[in-house]
């Protein structure tokens, strides 16, 4: 998205300072138009005022705090992070004791399943589990809330639920939004919850301009509880919200918008494309022989000039057996993109251990980084930099080996605690394993990037090889005992995972089938084509 002239779409969204709803396709350029926006808002606020930035993912927010701090830019005191990191560090950690009438103390934040076998016999929230959070009240939970915070932890499933009702509640918490931040920009906004949406529309009632950035055919994330209903509802909203269609595909080439666009609207117009890049093969055999093809593309998409280098082909997948497979059978260097343990358990502590990782293992991430984030997201009062400086440095050159003990070392100094037995478990077992270190380094240019297609968000590679295009498998069928029909688990779910898949390429992108494939058993079975390669609209698209 480099050396383009806005478009005048891109320029009305950031010129205008009403609340909106931008409604972006995959490459239209949002980031860029997202953080052009913020830094012409936050250039003219004093230092200790800044605005809400709301990312899916950690990898996007450090993308998107990047691009605003491009050029020397000044973010003042803006938040950039995910929605559970912004309930936690700026919502619940500072003001959720005095909600409960509690002294301040820490906590940590575990799923339900993390939480201590003696803490859950104290608990009456398992019925609610099979709710969806935002169906109990927090009126309902708060007895559960009070044994939890006084055992020292919070539930992830109902920071929102939490969030919400201090943001209602807690006068200490309504004045500090309200002096800190003028705005709160939530991005894909597709894939929010209903206690999401409802604290989107919290913080706009205490007067930050509201911009939901999203698009509908991006949805893939509705079994985390995810509804694109709620962008849909802003967008009927004129009188209150600007809609922004932002919607030139940048980054694909035409034939490969074109393929994508066919997927939902069989009779849509079509581009004009010089070439056809998008490449159906179905080869004989299973994953194993899949992943032995793949070698000899990879090489070829090199040898052509179709990829620039291995970190620029991405390889899709649609569940984690694939990964398995692939892992075994590639035979250049290569990243599986799987869960970030610190980012999945997601507590102050995890969050440090994060920073110190990256400040050891990214050149581009320097100690300043890291105190910028103690700053902003952990010490809640002033504090002595230097000494801060120094206790962050020697993490910077320690050994695998002697990394975890400085880095558990370090935290419980910076934050005046002792640490838990399994936190000092956790981050030992990430300083040994080599996989799970590369979620802190640079992008290895000499490395193919493999993942899942959930994973694959946001992102963007020259060659994209999109597998696991069998029946059963993507689109995803349930087993049903006794019923011969086809009953798809989510079509619109799929279609929507097939699409970004497909919209992840740049230059080409190449969908894999075969024979036979192997289920979550390790079985061998017949493999028929998905559904989706019989789609109406797509012949003539795909060579």
């Amino acid at each position: 998205m480099s050396n383009f002239e806005y478009t005048p779409d891109q320029l009305a969204a950031i010129n205008s300072q009403s609340n909106m709803v931008i409604t972006a396709c995959p490459g239209s350029g949002k980031t860029t138009v997202i953080s052009q926006k913020i830094k012409n808002n936050v250039e003219d606020l004093p230092y200790y005022k800044g605005v809400i930035a709301i990312t899916f993912t950690i990898k996007a927010s450090r993308e998107l705090k990047s691009r605003c701090k491009k050029g020397g830019k000044d973010t003042k005191a803006s938040f950039f992070g995910t929605i559970d990191q912004f309930c936690l560090s700026e919502i619940i950690y500072p003001f959720w004791a005095n909600v409960l009438c509690r002294k301040k103390s820490e906590f940590e934040c575990l799923k339900y399943a993390e939480l201590p076998q003696s803490l859950l016999e104290k608990l009456t929230i398992i019925p609610y589990l099979q709710k969806e959070p935002s169906s109990c009240s927090y009126d309902e939970l708060v007895d559960d809330f009070i044994i939890m915070f006084d055992s020292g932890f919070v539930m992830l499933e109902y920071l929102g639920t939490i969030a919400n009702y201090i943001l209602k509640n807690s006068l200490a918490c309504i004045r500090y939004i309200k002096a800190r931040y003028t705005e709160v920009y939530i991005d894909e906004y597709q894939d929010s919850s209903e206690v999401q949406h409802n604290l989107f529309l919290n913080l706009m009632e205490l007067g930050l301009i509201g911009v939901a950035v999203g698009d509908v055919q991006q949805s893939i994330y509705a079994w985390r509880g995810s509804d694109p209903a709620y962008i849909s509802q802003l967008t009927e909203q004129p009188d209150i919200f600007e809609h922004h269609i932002v919607n030139i595909n940048h980054r694909c080439h035409p034939s490969i918008t074109n393929y994508a666009n066919r997927l939902f609207d069989s009779n849509c117009a079509l581009l004009e494309a010089d070439e056809i890049r998008v490449y159906r093969k179905e080869y004989n055999g299973s994953h194993i022989e899949v992943s032995a093809k793949l070698n000899s593309l990879i090489d070829n998409a090199l040898r052509t000039g179709k990829a620039s280098s291995y970190g620029q082909i991405g390889i899709l997948v649609r569940n984690n057996v694939s990964l398995e497979y692939l892992s075994r059978g590639l035979s250049m260097p290569f990243r599986i993109f799987d869960e970030d343990l610190l980012a999945k358990r997601n507590t102050k502590v995890c969050n440090i251990f994060a920073h110190l990782l990256r400040f050891r293992f990214d050149a581009s991430y320097r100690i300043n980084d890291v105190v910028e984030y103690l700053e902003s997201s952990v010490f809640k009062s002033k504090c002595d930099l230097q000494m801060v400086r120094s206790l962050i440095a020697p993490v910077g050159d320690k050994s695998h080996e002697e990394l975890a003990s400085a880095i558990a070392e370090t935290t419980e100094l910076l934050l005046e605690i002792s640490i838990s037995d399994s936190d000092k478990v956790l981050i030992e077992a990430i300083c040994l394993d080599n996989q799970a270190l590369k979620h802190y380094q640079l992008l290895n240019e000499n490395e193919v990037q493999v993942m899942t297609l959930h994973k694959s968000k946001g992102l963007e590679f020259e060659v994209v090889f999109h597998l696991d295009l069998y029946d059963w498998v993507h689109p995803k069928r349930k087993f049903i005992q006794g019923c011969y029909d086809v009953v798809y688990d989510n079509w619109e779910q799929e279609l929507n995972l097939h699409f970004v898949g497909i919209t992840r390429a740049i230059n080409y992108c190449v969908l894999i089938t075969s024979t036979n494939r192997i289920n979550s058993q390790h079985q061998i079975k017949n493999a028929n084509p998905s559904q989706f390669l019989s789609m109406p609209g797509l012949g003539g698209l795909h060579r």
